[in-house]
């Protein structure tokens, strides 16, 4: 090899075209190659491993010098591209994708490693670590993924048998209840109510419903029931997996300057569907059932309508692949719960979600084989962690900090406060939406959290909405400290609603009282807990259907009245207490009074929320 040769391998890159382009791994040289494509190989290798070099006999050396510049065939596999078209990639590269800032700096680095990677990924195939090898569907490609997102962003994964044989793990973060020990009787991390409020169906509640539907008079909550029941009408009693799809759409991510008192985004719609797709495995493991999952992660920063926009386009590429399923879960989290709404409904008046499961009306298929003209329904589900559905703290568009953010994000970020006006496009839209997909029988689990920074409780129920298929629920860190009166509070109004009753506003006079630290809220801590995709998970599988079109009830309120007068405290809390005699356990009541007197509150807030509630001691 000359001189110039060695020169030019070191270089690490070879010109085409007056192009970069990054080379790849030669897996199977056959026949003749390009002088430079082996000299850089060659490279490659001895930067990887230097003791290989050392080894390298003559019969090798002869195989890998340069030879002529006919076009011979020559199999390579490709590791990376600077393309940002491209869609074929592997998991080991969305593993280790770096942002374009990043990207000039450590080219020749990144390089390197990807090519040694894909060398030896053939050697240590058999190896329990190696994260099984991810595709994408060819030929229906969604639209680029955006800067800031990974590769496999906005691209619909189709289901993958390596990965489905892989075992479940512990959600990270996620601590083992059973060996942690606490000092208190509170859970690690708990959800309230659960889903065991909801009662048994039963021939005699059905009997009931069916009466009281005839009378005007609606039905007011669902009943859990095995979830085999309706899985068993689709799969046709396990003769065939069931398919899922698993849609992330992440939230509203804070330029760099402000992440430093709020935190950074992680976030993401990918690690949202894979946070899911662990629970989902388990969930029906446990259940015997076989499944194919399948997976697309919605990313993209903006506003709510344009966000719509762009992720209407990516899901209507992929319209077959999705009317191949027949349960869709949708997860999302702060302002990607209205854009889920709105988008789902979109997508349902458009045809291009099909919720009878039939092809025919839907032009999708050309043969008549394929027409299933008795098709079950499908089962989509929404899971909302912290959405912003009403806006943030009411009067925090006023705050120094937000005043100085909206001189450089203005759009993004006021449009938030938008929620906060019934009257406005945005609200608007969402409640039609909310109305759409409930009249295709869509199952929605609003999870708030109960130190969150940023989303009210109220705005994180969608409060000024009601229906049966919507499931309410607070996250509780025990991170947080949260008073044992504060947490009984919150489960016994959210049982209320979910049955159908009234809380008497305590959720919106509390919340302003709740709000957790910018640098340590409940905010990006809820997405993180495997209770929260599981009550979504249960809420759309364990639950029966409305007898009869039951219609939304819409109930605005005014958000400045919201905690400004002290007095309203002890009078909602006296409809709470006679809902609750009158509709639950009367035993909640007396726990209800004794967790007021042991509690010692430390913060002026709470502080004053003990005050208000004084009369509690003569139990009213």
């Amino acid at each position: 090899m000359t001189d110039k040769a060695v020169a030019e391998t070191r270089q690490g890159v070879v010109e085409t075209d007056n192009r970069p382009t990054v080379m790849v791994a030669v897996t199977e040289p056959v026949g003749n190659t390009q002088p430079k494509v082996n000299d850089d190989s060659t490279q490659d290798k001895a930067d990887a491993a230097p003791h290989q070099r050392r080894e390298t006999d003559a019969s090798e050396q002869s195989r890998m010098s340069p030879p002529n510049n006919s076009s011979g065939g020559t199999h390579l596999e490709v590791a990376a591209s600077t393309s940002t078209t491209s869609h074929k990639r592997t998991w080991s590269f969305w593993s280790r994708y770096k942002s374009d800032d990043n990207e000039t700096n450590d080219n020749n680095n990144n390089n390197t490693a990807e090519r040694g990677r894909s060398q030896s990924s053939a050697r240590h195939s058999t190896k329990s670590d190696t994260p099984p090898r991810v595709t994408t569907v060819e030929n229906n490609l969604g639209p680029a993924a955006p800067k800031y997102g990974n590769p496999l962003a906005n691209t619909y994964i189709p289901y993958n048998v390596d990965s489905a044989e892989t075992s479940e793990e512990t959600l990270p973060g996620q601590p083992d209840n059973d060996n942690t020990e606490t000092d208190s009787d509170q859970e690690p991390n708990i959800v309230v109510p659960s889903f065991d409020i909801l009662p048994k169906k039963s021939l005699w509640n059905s009997f009931y419903d069916m009466i009281g539907s005839r009378n005007s008079n609606p039905q007011k909550y669902v009943y859990r029931t095995d979830p085999k029941y309706k899985l068993n009408a689709i799969t046709h009693h396990n003769r065939r997996p069931l398919k899922i799809l698993i849609v992330g759409v992440h939230g509203f991510f804070p330029l760099k300057m402000l992440r430093t008192f709020i935190g950074q985004p992680t976030g993401t719609s990918m690690k949202f569907i894979t946070e899911a797709e662990v629970v989902v495995k388990k969930y029906f493991k446990e259940k015997n059932i076989p499944i194919e999952i399948s997976k697309i992660s919605l990313e993209r920063e903006g506003e709510i309508f344009d966000r719509v926009d762009f992720f209407f386009d990516v899901m209507r590429r992929y319209a077959r692949e999705i009317n191949d399923s027949d349960f869709i879960y949708f997860v999302s989290h702060s302002q990607g719960c209205p854009v889920t709404i709105i988008l789902l409904a979109r997508l349902i008046e458009a045809g291009i979600i099909n919720i009878d499961d039939s092809k025919l009306f839907n032009n999708q298929s050309n043969s008549l084989d394929d027409i299933n003209l008795f098709g079950n329904k499908k089962i989509i589900s929404i899971l909302g962690m912290a959405g912003i559905n009403n806006g943030p703290f009411y009067g925090r568009d006023q705050t120094f900090l937000v005043k100085a953010y909206q001189t450089i994000a203005k759009d993004a970020m006021m449009e938030l406060f938008e929620l906060q006006k019934f009257d406005s496009i945005q609200t608007k839209k969402l409640v039609q939406s909310i109305r759409t997909i409930i009249a295709n029988n869509v199952k929605l689990t609003l999870i708030a959290s109960i130190n969150d920074q940023l989303v009210p409780l109220y705005s994180a129920f969608c409060q000024f909405v009601d229906h049966p298929n919507i499931f309410r629920a607070t996250f509780v860190d025990r991170n947080s400290r949260t008073p044992a009166f504060i947490t009984r509070i919150v489960k016994i109004a959210g049982t209320l609603l979910n049955l159908g009753y009234r809380d008497h506003d305590i959720i919106k006079e509390i919340s302003a009282s709740l709000v957790g630290q910018l640098t340590g809220g409940g905010h990006s801590s809820i997405y993180n807990e495997k209770q929260v995709y599981e009550m979504g998970l249960k809420f759309a599988l364990e639950t029966t259907d409305t007898h009869k079109s039951v219609p939304v009830i819409y109930m605005p309120y005014k958000l400045s009245e919201l905690g400004s007068n002290p007095y309203h405290l002890p009078w909602c809390m006296r409809g709470l207490l006679f809902e609750t005699k009158r509709n639950l356990n009367a035993d909640e009541i007396n726990t209800l009074y004794r967790e007021y007197e042991d509690w010692k509150p430390e913060s002026q807030q709470l502080k004053d929320i003990r005050y208000r509630l004084n009369g509690l001691r003569y139990k009213l």
